[in-house]
């Protein structure tokens, strides 16, 4: 249970409108608590008990020292778990009944005599209750603590071996109680110091994730965890930022719900704002802008970029430099947008055509300038743990914006524009895309069973999660 939170949370003072919503469902928090367990076993495998020294007069005996010392858990069995979301923030966990063994040596003097030999203890009918507190910080980070431990120990027997049976006999009676009690605070503080050590990791988690040498996103934490007897859910930033300062996105996120869906463990939600977050920091950076000449693209490009494929086009430019080398200029008018609809994606591309001629020896001249508005689907997928795009040029507009060389036959260009998009740029747009950015989960999980679902507003990822793969 407390490692489901380390996997999957990734993890400022105002609450805001969150860009990404995560879930964590009953069946995820049970798959979680399966590991923990596992990991709350060896825990107490190890688990640490003190000596036990004491004296004591008994009448016609005299002075008693006893020591019991040596304790080493040899078996645990934790018996049925359960785990639960509480609300009012916090996960509570019960097991039992469980069962331990024990094993230690025993030694005793009294007066002249000395005596000592190994004993067994068994615990059993032990029934255990946790509540865990899961917060956050008001800075983007969740927090977790103790909210409380209770153990109780319905038997407990001690047998012992080697030496006289009348001295520990004797001191059998004194042990029972402090054992009890020693054990039961020993088990309640291991879990004590496994909450604040989970703690202490969700504080390393850093808020943001290095994306590119453009942009992070932030997806810190936005509000504190609303938990319900279904799941738990966060709402996180979801924000990219430019690398060289922090400037908000104009359009802030618009709210969105997710539904309930227990089949799986984990429901991620991507707004809107996310992409479109991020095309507002590559077009701020100069980032969405791309140079064509006959050197860069690719070979089986069936057209040169010179003057002679604008014969019939554009007949000033052809009189005025011909058979000229050219280099056009693709970029960004305004940031790319990223609009959902029940099970399509789509992008609206406003940008830009300027055209320059490359005569001999000579500067760059610039000839015309297109307006270019470019629209194109997007396919989502997810790759490890990366979620990433494929697009396809869906349709393409021009207008002529200026013309240095008379008039300029926009309709019959658009064919030649849509050829250039596809076969030179959105390629380079895809590779980038197919990288993917990152999803907020941990080291050492995979994602399984994934299914993506697209409403208005906002992708759903459903997906399973698999610890150790």
């Amino acid at each position: 249970m407390l490692w489901f939170l380390v996997v999957l949370l990734g993890v400022g003072t105002e609450a805001v409108t969150p860009g990404i919503k995560m879930k964590i469902t009953l069946k995820g928090l049970d798959y979680g608590k399966q590991i923990g367990m596992e990991f709350l076993k060896f825990a107490l495998l190890q688990l640490p008990i003190p000596d036990f020294r004491g004296s004591y007069s008994v009448p016609l005996v005299g002075q008693v020292e006893y020591a019991v010392t040596g304790f080493q858990v040899k078996t645990i069995d934790l018996g049925e778990s359960l785990v639960a979301f509480a609300p009012s923030s916090r996960i509570k966990l019960s097991m039992g009944p469980a069962e331990a063994q024990v094993d230690g040596h025993w030694s005793v003097k009294v007066s002249l005599i000395h005596d000592s030999g190994t004993f067994k203890l068994s615990v059993g009918d032990m029934m255990l209750a946790v509540l865990v507190e899961v917060g956050w910080d008001g800075a983007g980070r969740l927090v977790v603590s103790p909210a409380g431990c209770s153990c109780l120990i319905g038997h407990l027997g001690i047998t012992f071996h080697g030496g006289a049976s009348w001295l520990y006999n004797i001191f059998t009676g004194a042990l029972e109680h402090p054992l009890r009690q020693e054990f039961g605070n020993k088990l309640c503080k291991e879990i004590q110091n496994a909450v604040e050590a989970l703690e202490r990791k969700l504080q390393a988690i850093p808020e943001s994730s290095h994306i590119s040498s453009v942009a992070d996103l932030d997806y810190s934490l936005v509000a504190p965890p609303l938990i319900t007897e279904q799941n738990i859910e966060l709402d996180l930033k979801g924000e990219f930022y430019s690398r060289l300062g922090h400037k908000e996105a104009p359009v802030p996120p618009a709210p969105f719900s997710l539904w309930e869906q227990n089949d799986c463990m984990l429901l991620l939600a991507f707004s809107d704002f996310v992409a479109n977050s991020a095309a507002f920091v590559y077009y701020g950076a100069g980032a969405l802008s791309w140079n064509l000449t006959d050197s860069t693209v690719p070979k089986k490009f069936p057209i040169h970029i010179n003057t002679k494929i604008f014969k019939g086009l554009a007949p000033e430019l052809l009189k005025r430099f011909p058979d000229t080398p050219m280099a056009l200029q693709l970029f960004a008018r305004r940031p790319p947008r990223l609009q959902t609809q029940p099970g399509t994606l789509q992008l609206l591309l406003p940008g830009a055509v300027q055209a320059y001629v490359l005569p001999n020896g000579t500067s760059a001249v610039p000839v015309f300038l297109l307006h270019v508005d470019a629209e194109a689907s997007a396919q989502v997928f997810i790759s490890g743990k990366n979620i990433g795009a494929s697009l396809k040029l869906t349709n393409v507009s021009l207008t002529l914006a200026h013309s240095d060389v008379g008039p300029f036959l926009v309709d019959r260009m658009e064919t030649l524009l849509y050829v250039a998009l596809k076969s030179a740029i959105l390629p380079r747009i895809n590779r980038k895309l197919k990288e993917g950015f990152p999803l907020p989960t941990l080291p050492k999980t995979t994602l399984q069973d994934t299914a993506i679902n697209i409403q208005e507003g906002f992708l759903v990822i459903a997906t399973n999660v698999q610890y150790g793969a």
